[in-house]
């Protein structure tokens, strides 16, 4: 640690956690050319003092970093590391117009507790706002650790809470919803329906199926591009089969599902524009294609009794957990094994409460109350 004088200011010279650290002597009040060697010492023994007791907090003396330079960071970082960045473009996005020219030391849990408010205001779910909430507190954490361009000197976000999501059915559709659905589609789309409903197969994965992972003549689509990055293979059903060879006949295309002018769907809002246009012209209630994969697994789990490991494997889930949900969605099938527990009462007669009610004897109660009505 020490102190030299550049330019006709005095500066101090000290490490913090190995890294040296060199910063400008500034007195609140005091013109800094009138600052002093004496004055220079103590701001060093104030800082060698502050460092001794683990008060240093070395954001106060880093230069102020606008928000939407951290987020640049974190996008670069995102578009580099996750499958699907565009998730971070739309949370980063709604955040920028929150915080957007604030410097980020200024971001406390306060002001994320303020935003929460505001995004709840403008009747943003819960969902929706966990999200971002999770895009800002990721961004702080990988800037203290190292990971983006910019750095920040202490997590001042650390601790967010997020917000409690409902409970909702998973909502599976039935034979004749199918049918429906697939009758209204336009053509390019019928086909991507079969696959969702015969291979549970997740939108980006059949977005991104290529021809060179379908196996035709040993019957199997091998699923490459997966959330959880692991890989797996699926039957081909006999109906799915038989489409796919017709379309492998006609296809120019590296892609095996695509749009009607030939290209592979790159737009959230084209995919989102046909689906909607289906399931309005089909009638029935609304629900999401993401649907498919849980009547997938519903169909298997209750209407099939496939064993969950099979199950697992067929639909890439890696926690047991996942899947019992679907075994609670038919309501029928509960109905089902509520009638079955009847076998087992079927011979014995039983007497029902107004069976018993009219060859009831008198009990002390009764008797008592008798009395009492006798004696007045």
């Amino acid at each position: 640690m020490g102190l030299y004088k550049k330019e006709n200011r005095w500066y101090i010279d000290y490490y913090v956690n190995g890294k040296r650290k060199r910063e400008v002597v500034n007195i609140t009040g005091k013109d800094p050319s009138t600052i002093t060697r004496r004055d220079a010492e103590k701001a060093l023994n104030i800082r060698k003092s502050e460092l001794a007791t683990g008060k240093f907090d070395i954001a106060r003396t880093e230069k102020p970093v606008k928000f939407e330079k951290l987020v640049m960071a974190y996008l670069d970082w995102a578009n580099a590391n996750h499958k699907t960045p565009e998730r971070d473009q739309a949370s980063c996005k709604n955040l920028l117009s929150y915080f957007r020219g604030k410097n980020i030391n200024s971001i406390n849990l306060w002001e994320i507790e303020k935003y929460k408010l505001e995004r709840k205001n403008q009747g943003r779910k819960p969902e929706t706002i966990n999200k971002e909430l999770g895009a800002i507190r990721r961004m702080f954490n990988l800037s203290i650790e190292g990971a983006l361009s910019v750095k920040v000197g202490k997590n001042l976000v650390q601790g967010i809470k997020l917000l409690k999501v409902p409970k909702r059915n998973h909502r599976v559709y039935k034979d004749w919803e199918f049918i429906c659905l697939y009758e209204s589609a336009p053509d390019h789309f019928k086909v991507i329906l079969l696959c969702a409903y015969m291979t549970g197969m997740r939108r980006s994965e059949i977005i991104n199926l290529k021809w060179k992972n379908v196996d035709l003549d040993c019957v199997y689509v091998h699923v490459v591009e997966t959330k959880n990055g692991e890989s797996r293979s699926i039957p081909i059903n006999k109906t799915l089969l038989k489409t796919l060879r017709d379309m492998k006949k006609i296809s120019v295309n590296e892609f095996v599902f695509t749009t009607p002018q030939g290209k592979q769907y790159t737009s959230k809002t084209a995919w989102k524009r046909v689906w909607a246009t289906t399931l309005k012209k089909s009638g029935i209630e609304k629900g999401r294609f993401h649907d498919f994969r849980h009547t997938f697994c519903s169909n298997l789990i209750v209407d099939e009794k496939e064993d969950y490991i099979t199950v697992m494997g067929l639909s890439g889930h890696k926690d047991i957990r996942m899947l019992k949900k679907y075994s609670h969605t038919h309501e029928d099938a509960k109905k089902s094994a509520i009638e079955k527990l009847g076998k087992h009462i079927t011979n014995i007669p039983l007497d029902t409460y107004m069976d018993t009610k009219d060859n009831e004897q008198p009990s002390a109660d009764n008797g008592v109350i008798a009395l009492i009505k006798h004696n007045h």
